[in-house]
């Protein structure tokens, strides 16, 4: 998660990386445990490659090894696909069962097997078509979500793991279900398996539902633990919600994203929480998430504290209407 945060990062500054291989990440300790972070950014170029040099078979774990195959042909078709397959290429290397081919598609058996041939197809308009979309499926491949105690959370976890859309009355179902607050383990699973895929099809198909829904799955986030490599891909569904939903779901995903960000300690989480409320931020959700504020009074500015440690941010940075409330409010 730490390798696709910092990629995502890159994509997101509109550029590619052309050489991410495992010499390229670097370990840290900071104290409290291992991190992980990409370097060498941007120095491979058709001279440097050794794949004219080796044959398909027996070749070294270098540069090739991990390099999408247009790449190869050529360093100017170099794409955040291109590093999406080098991606997989790393995944493979830590779950993988069989050896794999150079510059092929990975097609293996397993619970991971659809995340890695994703990431590896030969045509690079069919992988993902982006690394928040990987941490999503490793995350609903991955997490001990639970399990159900009931016919109909069966039947409705069904629905969401069905490769057909999800009909208007399960959709309605699933919002009831989950309202209801019944037998929270059951609840946690069906949330979970809320896909970012899933949600933009509640978003676009049940406006309605989709909007109570957000509204309980932000309070969930706000309210909830994760495994700490976990929280990239539950804020990228929150995201998702934000990106689609009026202002009462995504004031509720903001938040949720500031308290899970910093109560975590995850840094993917709390940028994007800066980014989203950055002086770009809309200016009426800005003032309904000034009264948030301060109807959170002191918890806030304890976040936002925190925030600033964590990743050297600064709250001036913020959409002005939330610098001024934080002045009025931290004193």
């Amino acid at each position: 998660m730490d390798i696709i945060a910092g990629l995502e990062e890159l994509h997101i500054l509109g550029m590619c990386h052309r050489d991410l291989k495992p010499q390229n990440v670097l370990r840290f300790h900071d104290g409290e445990g291992d991190f992980y972070a990409i370097g060498d950014f941007g120095f491979i170029s058709l001279k440097d490659s050794r794949f004219s040099a080796l044959t398909s078979t027996g070749m070294a774990r270098g540069s090739d090894f991990y390099t999408a195959p247009e790449v190869v042909t050529d360093l100017r078709n170099a794409s955040a696909q291109s590093d999406i397959f080098s991606l997989g290429c790393i995944l493979h290397d830590l779950i993988g069962r069989q050896e794999r081919v150079p510059c092929n598609e990975i097609r293996e058996d397993g619970p991971f097997a659809g995340v890695l041939l994703s990431c590896t197809r030969q045509d690079p308009r069919r992988r993902f078509k982006s690394v928040r979309a990987i941490a999503d499926a490793l995350l609903s491949v991955e997490e001990d979500t639970g399990e159900f105690s009931s016919p109909q959370g069966e039947a409705l976890g069904a629905a969401l793991d069905d490769d057909g859309p999800v009909s208007a009355d399960a959709g309605k179902q699933i919002v009831e279900f989950v309202e209801a607050k019944r037998a929270p383990a059951e609840r946690r699973a069906l949330l979970f398996k809320l896909t970012q895929e899933r949600i933009l099809e509640v978003c676009e198909n049940y406006p309605t539902e989709a909007n109570r829904l957000g509204v309980i799955y932000g309070r969930w986030v706000y309210e909830s633990s994760f495994n700490f490599e976990t929280c990239d891909a539950i804020a990228a569904r929150a995201l998702k919600f934000i990106e689609s939903c009026p202002f009462d779901v995504k004031v509720e995903c903001i938040l949720a994203l500031l308290e899970m960000g910093t109560t975590h300690n995850r840094w993917y989480v709390e940028r994007m929480f800066m980014r989203l409320c950055g002086r770009e931020m809309d200016t009426a959700l800005a003032r309904r998430l000034a009264v948030e504020f301060r109807a959170a009074d002191s918890d806030i500015c304890r976040s936002i504290d925190h925030l600033e440690r964590s990743i050297q941010a600064s709250r001036d940075n913020l959409h002005p209407i939330l610098v001024k409330t934080l002045e009025e409010i931290c004193q």
